[in-house]
């Protein structure tokens, strides 16, 4: 299976830059400037965008829903600043509560999100969710969590999330060596987009992995 890259990558705008500039073309690379876009704009992750684009990178805004708590009206307003200061390709929804008792709130912000399916929309519950998500986003997370963990994961997801299309799960894993991460990769469970790391909690993508190059390749 053919996999892309989903990074997230919570980094200062010139650490944002030299990833995309040393690494070439790469999958997704997410935009954190503040816990969202921040509250005002700052020119240089606009110019860090601006680079991932000519290395032929999408870039996706960090925005985070507060497990469905946040109003719908502050989650959007982030979401228009992300595109308006940044001029990203689509938005990275976190905190995304799995039930399907926040379908409908998802499903609203994920409407105004792609503009008419102009723009990608991720949905990272972290974990397999409600069957109804998956139908809402381009992208949906289905792990996310250290390395120790990743199999008994994905050992116990639901049979249905092996027909879905790779394209349209995610998979984010931490605290893996090298090796670790090479068999990630290797087997992926299903994953069209896969990223994992060296870093460890509470922060994990703050720092990029000494073995990214390998995982690109």
């Amino acid at each position: 299976m053919r996999r892309a890259m989903i990074i997230p990558a919570y980094l200062p705008p010139a650490g944002v830059i030299d990833l995309v500039q040393d690494t070439g073309a790469l999958g997704l690379v997410v935009l954190n400037p503040h816990d969202g876009p921040g509250a005002a704009p700052r020119p240089s992750y606009r110019e860090a965008v601006r680079a991932a684009h000519d290395a032929g990178t999408r870039v996706l805004g960090y925005v985070a829903t507060g497990w469905g708590a946040r109003p719908a009206a502050e989650v959007l307003a982030d979401v228009d600043r992300h595109r308006w200061w940044y001029g990203v390709d689509g938005i990275f929804f976190d905190e995304v509560a799995p039930g399907e008792d926040h379908l409908p709130h998802h499903a609203a912000l994920c409407r105004e999100a792609s503009a008419g399916g102009r723009r990608l929309v991720v949905l990272n519950p972290g974990v397999v969710p409600a069957r109804g998500l998956l139908d809402l986003a381009d992208v949906v997370v289905t792990y996310e969590g250290a390395w120790a963990g990743y199999a008994g994961a994905v050992a116990r997801m639901p049979g249905w999330t092996r027909a879905l299309a790779p394209a349209r799960v995610a998979h984010l894993v931490h605290g893996a060596t090298r090796e670790q991460a090479l068999d990630v990769l290797r087997t992926g469970a299903g994953a069209g987009y896969v990223y994992v790391t060296s870093g460890t909690a509470p922060n994990p993508w703050a720092t990029l992995p000494p073995y990214l190059d390998e995982l690109r390749a």
